[in-house]
C-alpha cells in the first residue's frame, strides 16, 4: 500500500469499509498494494488511490481466501450487485477493470475475468437543471462580495472545490484570465475571463484589499469580520450558496448547475465542444459530449413548443 493511500485512508474514519481492516489480511492484498503503488508511480491522485482501495476492499472482504488468479466473473458480479444504482455499479466496475487490467499487463494473469461481465448501461441522459439568464442576473446583483462571487462562478464554470481554493493570485487581471492549479485529476488550466467577470474579480480583490495569498471565498465566523486566510469548508460553501439563493429569491439548484450554465452559454456562442471541454477541465471530450450532446434539444424555445 502506498504512503499516500494510507494517509488518505487514515482521514476517512467515517468509512465503514476502511474501519474494517480485514482486507489487509486477504490473500490478494499484496497484489492490490502492488497495483496501488503502480498507479501512484504513474501519477494518480491520492483521492483516486483512496477510492480504488475502498472498492477493492469490498472484493477482498467478500473473498478473503482467494488469490488473484482465483477470482471469477461470478465473484465480481456478486460484489457489483451490492451497489444498486447502475451508475455506481459502472464506476465500481471500472475500478475492478483497472485492477485486473493491470494484472494482465504485468503478466500476473493471462486474461481478466472482467471480459466475461456484461456491459452496464448508463442512465438515460437527462436535461440538466440550471438557472435562467434572469436568475443569474439576480444572483450577480447581490451585495458585494456575494454577487461578485456568483458572477465568477457562472462566467467561468469552475467547480466548487476550485472556487473554495481560489486565491487572489490565481486571477491575472492584466491578461484577463483565471488560472486553476491542481484541479480535478491534478490538472492545471487557464480560463479567459469575460469583461464582466474580469471587472467582478477586480472589484472583489481591490475593494476588499485581498492579498495575493488570500482566498476569494470567505468565512464569516460569528457574523464578524470576513476571513480569507484558509479555504472555506464544503459545508460552509453550501451554506453560502443556499443563503445567496434565498436572498436573490430564485429557484434552488445545486452549485454544480453553474457549470452547466457556463457550458450552455459557451455552446450557444458557437465555441467548439473540444474548447468547452478544456475550459471545464474535463479529462476527456467524451465526458463533455455525454453531458451536452443533447444541447440541440435543450436550446429549443420552450414557449414555441407550448404553442404547438
Amino acid at each position: 500500500m502506498t504512503a499516500t493511500a494510507l494517509t488518505r485512508t487514515a482521514t476517512r474514519t467515517d468509512d465503514p469499509v476502511l474501519r474494517d481492516r480485514r482486507h489487509k489480511d486477504a490473500r490478494a492484498a499484496r497484489d492490490v498494494a502492488d497495483w496501488l503503488s503502480w498507479l501512484d508511480l504513474g501519477g494518480h491522485s491520492p483521492r483516486t488511490l483512496d477510492q480504488y482501495e475502498r472498492d477493492l476492499a469490498v472484493l477482498l472482504n467478500a473473498f478473503p481466501e482467494k488469490t488473484l488468479a482465483e477470482f471469477t466473473d461470478g465473484d465480481l458480479a456478486f460484489v457489483l450487485k451490492r451497489w444498486r444504482q447502475p451508475s455506481t455499479r459502472r464506476t465500481r466496475k471500472s475500478s475492478y477493470a483497472s485492477f485486473f487490467g493491470w494484472a494482465v499487463r504485468t503478466r500476473r494473469l493471462e486474461q481478466s475475468p472482467m471480459v466475461y461481465l456484461p456491459d452496464i448501461k448508463a442512465a438515460p441522459q437527462r436535461v440538466q437543471a440550471m438557472h435562467s439568464d434572469a436568475e443569474v442576473e439576480q444572483l450577480s446583483a447581490l451585495p458585494q462580495p456575494d454577487g461578485i462571487l456568483m458572477r465568477l462562478l457562472f462566467d467561468t464554470g469552475i467547480r466548487k472545490g476550485e472556487a473554495r481554493h481560489l486565491r487572489a493570485r490565481n486571477v491575472d487581471l492584466d491578461r484577463g484570465q483565471l488560472i486553476i492549479l491542481n484541479g480535478k485529476g491534478g490538472k492545471d488550466r487557464v480560463i479567459p475571463l469575460t469583461d464582466r467577470a474580469l471587472h467582478a474579480a477586480a472589484d472583489v480583490i481591490l475593494l476588499d484589499a485581498i492579498r495575493p495569498d488570500q482566498f476569494l471565498w470567505y468565512s464569516h465566523p460569528g457574523g464578524g469580520r470576513l476571513k480569507r486566510d484558509r479555504p472555506v469548508g464544503e459545508g460552509s460553501f453550501h451554506r453560502w450558496w443556499d443563503r445567496c439563493i434565498e436572498q436573490a429569491g430564485v429557484q434552488r439548484h445545486n452549485p454544480h448547475s453553474s457549470r452547466h450554465y457556463f457550458a450552455t452559454n459557451c455552446l450557444r456562442k458557437g465555441i467548439p465542444l473540444q474548447e468547452v471541454s478544456m475550459l471545464l477541465g474535463h479529462s476527456s471530450i467524451k465526458t463533455t459530449f455525454d453531458l451536452y450532446a443533447h444541447m440541440d434539444v435543450t436550446l429549443v424555445d420552450v414557449s414555441l413548443l407550448e404553442r404547438t
